[in-house]
């Protein structure tokens, strides 16, 4: 898929590949270090990128976008079991690099994840998105999520308390 961004970026979407790691990898450690919108706070090592988002038993899809041009990975989204939801559900968590934030990055992986998830005898996607990351919960919204459950005062690793927005969309 070829699509432009507001900031003419040009991308394509596609299933995450092995040869996307360690682009992905900095770009995700990259939105850790900055802190604020992700529920991870520690940065993650090749071999825990692999494990937690592309070799899992529990994933169900994985997709990236990829600058056309120079082949940097723009994003990344994945969905599968994670935590504590019911069996026919998936847990989603979306990635997109610092400053490309509505560019139609996040559309295009949702797009790819949805047709990803199709005939899988799933009913709905799980997100859960910290309290204070406004962008996060609007972007969600917009897709059609709705909030079904507050995860109240969750700790930060330095103590602090954040609630957890659950949204749930429904896949039928």
């Amino acid at each position: 898929m070829n699509t432009p961004s507001a900031t003419a970026t040009r991308f394509i979407v596609g299933k995450t590949e092995r040869s996307h790691v360690n682009g992905l990898l900095a770009l995700l450690n990259r939105i850790i270090e900055i802190g604020g919108t992700t529920g991870l706070e520690k940065p993650l090592s090749t071999e825990e990128f692999i494990e937690w988002f592309l070799e899992i038993d529990l994933l169900e899809s994985s997709v990236c976008a990829i600058d056309q041009e120079t082949g940097e990975p723009l994003g990344f989204q994945t969905a599968s079991h994670y935590g504590d939801i019911p069996a026919d559900w998936v847990d989603i968590g979306t990635f997109v690099k610092p400053g490309l934030h509505k560019s139609g990055i996040g559309g295009a992986l949702f797009k790819a994840t949805l047709a990803g998830l199709q005939g899988k005898g799933l009913i709905a996607i799980n997100a859960t998105i910290r309290a204070d990351n406004t962008g996060g919960l609007a972007d969600y919204s917009s897709r059609g999520f709705k909030d079904y459950k507050v995860l109240e005062a969750v700790p930060l690793a330095d103590g602090t308390l954040v609630d957890r927005i659950c949204k749930r969309y429904d896949l039928v």
